[in-house]
């Protein structure tokens, strides 16, 4: 079969383009991908240091291939700018992958060590992979809840604790510090540092999907951001990714992140969401996710190669 590819273009209009294919074939690519309008929006418009440094990161870092009637038929994707990659295609054409694969094998894995990631769903994907040198790694889960289930255990806060939303209180100064020391152990950071850091960071607010009233913390007594979770909304298809849940390294085992999810849960069920997703990817997050009631659970992958 006929097909044509060619680099990622802002000019064409492809951040559109590629928006609203993952949009009309949500359902596709949850079984057959890990990743989700959310996740894209995030590629283009979370800033980080080392994406900076790269002019036209976007453009260097996906691939469209078009069918014989020059229909989007899917695009592979670098994440970090490095070795790691994905591949969405719409459901009929999934045998591209091989190809795909090969593709930024070619062209982006000399960047480092490359790394896929694929769902258990995905055993053609799989074959693929190991016939190209890469092996299985790791393992994760993604629990979709249903949000048109009431819950049937409610996680209280505890005395001197608030949820606020950044909406209606926009620190985002206090959001980061919290950020930065959950996710990676760091003490705080210098005033220059963190004004510096915090040009980047509002650029994600730009995003068409962000919504400030699903971006929740966790507030101590003190003022302080202590926990924390995001919801990425995908309005099309009723359903939401959270993501960013974090815990202060001071504050953890006292169910601030189950509480402060069940909170955004109960928001997207009254704007209407159907379902939403969180993916853990260790033990302790895990636990954690399976601990908010039932849910439909997907196993998912990472391949390596050497």
């Amino acid at each position: 079969m006929k097909t044509t590819h060619r680099f990622y273009s802002e000019e064409a209009g492809d951040f559109v383009r590629l928006s609203r294919f993952i949009l009309q074939h949500n359902t596709d690519l949850r079984t057959y991908s890990t990743w989700c309008i959310g996740r894209f929006v995030d590629w283009k418009y979370g800033l980080y240091e080392s994406k900076t440094a790269v002019p036209d990161f976007c453009g260097s870092n996906a691939h469209l291939w078009f069918d014989g009637f020059q229909e989007l038929a899917g695009f592979a994707i670098s994440e970090s700018g490095g070795a790691d990659f994905a591949i969405l295609t719409k459901a009929g054409y999934r045998f591209l992958f091989a190809e795909m694969a090969q593709w930024a094998l070619e062209n982006w894995g000399r960047r480092g060590t490359p790394s896929v990631e694929i769902t258990e769903h995905q055993t053609m994907e799989a074959r693929v992979l190991e016939s190209l040198g890469l092996t299985c790694k790791d393992t994760f889960f993604t629990q979709a809840f249903d949000l048109t289930q009431e819950p049937a255990v409610s996680f209280p806060l505890a005395e001197g604790f608030t949820i606020v939303d950044m909406a209606a209180h926009p620190d985002y100064r206090a959001q980061r510090i919290l950020r930065d020391n959950a996710f990676h152990d760091e003490p705080p950071h210098t005033e220059e540092a963190l004004q510096r850091e915090m040009l980047f960071y509002h650029h994600s607010h730009a995003g068409p999907i962000y919504h400030p009233e699903t971006d929740l913390c966790v507030m101590a007594s003190d003022g302080r951001f202590v926990s924390g979770c995001e919801a990425l909304i995908d309005a099309w298809n009723a359903e939401a990714d959270i993501e960013r849940v974090c815990t202060h390294s001071s504050f953890r085992q006292r169910g601030l992140a189950r509480a402060v999810i069940q909170e955004c849960f109960a928001r997207l069920r009254a704007m209407g969401l159907r379902r939403a997703y969180i993916t853990g990817y260790s033990e302790a997050a895990m636990a954690l996710y399976a601990s908010l009631g039932a849910a439909q659970e997907m196993k998912s992958f990472v391949y390596e190669g050497e």
